[in-house]
């Protein structure tokens, strides 16, 4: 399966600033054991040494193209990357991560073998000198093939709050052509997610294009964990934009069973963003109780939302503060769950291997 006869292989990596970590990721991408690669780095406007650092591996590997760009974001940064792929199968690499040993040939074995459009492998979550296999909780089947229309009816809930497989666009293998089909169709690459969400968006939208899937439990991806998780994110209520997206395909495609996730997922990212508002001390109370506002009466979701709820009464106490408006509620239930947090052995665990990691 590794000879230059065998299916080509694109291989993005999106690169922005990180220079500490891109020499790791493109070694392991060109000492993979398959050979027939083509291996595209997307300079983001980057403002450190590290397009020169990929620069130096493309004299080395002739399968590395650098393409520079101006800085848009992580969404439009894979989008030009994609642009210029010629592979037969696309795999998504993050700069800052890394592809375990013999990855691609795995994931093309199974591509090949089975006859799929996708293959997931599993994800190995790396913290500093720390390595962890994720644990795979999904409800979709291992190590088998599931097809159409099962895979749409049981599994296109895993993108609306119900956790089914991971929905990341690494540590798998596309089908470029599905890409190229689904492309023509819909908006894979949204200019409105380009910072959070972007690869669950890219893969709501592809999913429908499915006609075979499968997963493998062998490890093909080095996840770096860490980064924007401990700080605050600007770039937050992308993801309350994108839940009213997803709720435009659920009545779309009629698929009653994910209201219920997305809502429930949707009250959690409201309260989390404003437990962020307040925790990075981004807005005094004034200003968190305008944001909370402000979503309740724009977002066209929260309607939706709200009539789902009092037809079907949670026990949530944050699903009662919205239903009542009680904005005031709203505040101090999102600062009591902060207080919370802080108190718990895991927030003090990760605090503490953040800083002697300086991850």
């Amino acid at each position: 399966m590794s000879d230059l006869n065998s299916p080509k292989v694109s291989v993005l990596v999106p690169l922005y600033n990180q220079e500490r970590y891109i020499d790791a990721c493109l070694k392991s991408i060109c000492t993979q054991s398959y050979k027939n690669l083509e291996i595209i780095v997307v300079n983001d406007g980057s403002t450190d040494s590290s397009p020169l650092m990929a620069k130096k591996w493309a004299e080395k590997d002739t399968r590395i193209k650098v393409v520079d760009k101006q800085n848009e974001g992580l969404t439009f940064a894979r989008r030009d990357g994609y642009k210029v792929a010629t592979g037969d199968f696309v795999a998504f690499v993050d700069s800052d991560d890394m592809l375990m040993p013999g990855a691609i040939e795995t994931l093309v074995g199974h591509m090949v073998n089975k006859d799929v459009d996708l293959v997931l492998g599993a994800i190995v979550r790396k913290l500093g000198i720390f390595e962890q296999k994720l644990n795979n909780h999904s409800i979709f089947p291992v190590n088998q093939v599931v097809t159409q229309p099962e895979l749409f009816d049981k599994y296109y809930v895993g993108f609306f709050g119900k956790t089914c497989f991971t929905v990341s666009m690494w540590g798998r293998l596309f089908k470029k052509s599905l890409i190229d089909k689904a492309l023509q169709e819909t908006e894979l690459f949204s200019p409105d997610i380009r910072f959070m969400g972007e690869d669950e968006h890219f893969n709501v939208m592809l999913f429908p294009y499915l006609k075979s899937m499968y997963m493998t439990d062998e490890p093909v991806y080095y996840y770096r964990y860490g980064g924007a998780a401990d700080r605050y994110n600007r770039f937050f209520p992308e993801l309350l934009n994108f839940s009213t997206k997803r709720l435009g395909l659920l009545d779309k495609y009629n698929y009653q069973e994910g209201y219920q996730y997305l809502f429930a997922e949707y009250v959690a990212i409201f309260f989390q963003h404003g437990k962020q508002l307040i925790g990075y001390n981004k807005a005094d109370k004034a200003g968190v109780i305008d944001y909370f506002k402000q979503e309740m009466e724009t977002n066209e979701l929260v309607p939706r939302l709200l009539e789902y709820f009092t037809q079907n009464p949670s026990s949530k106490p944050e699903v009662k503060l919205m239903l009542d408006h009680d904005y005031e509620g709203m505040y101090e239930y999102a600062s009591e769950l902060i207080l919370k947090g802080r108190k718990s052995l895991r927030y003090k665990i990760k605090r503490l291997l953040f800083k002697l990691l300086k991850v």
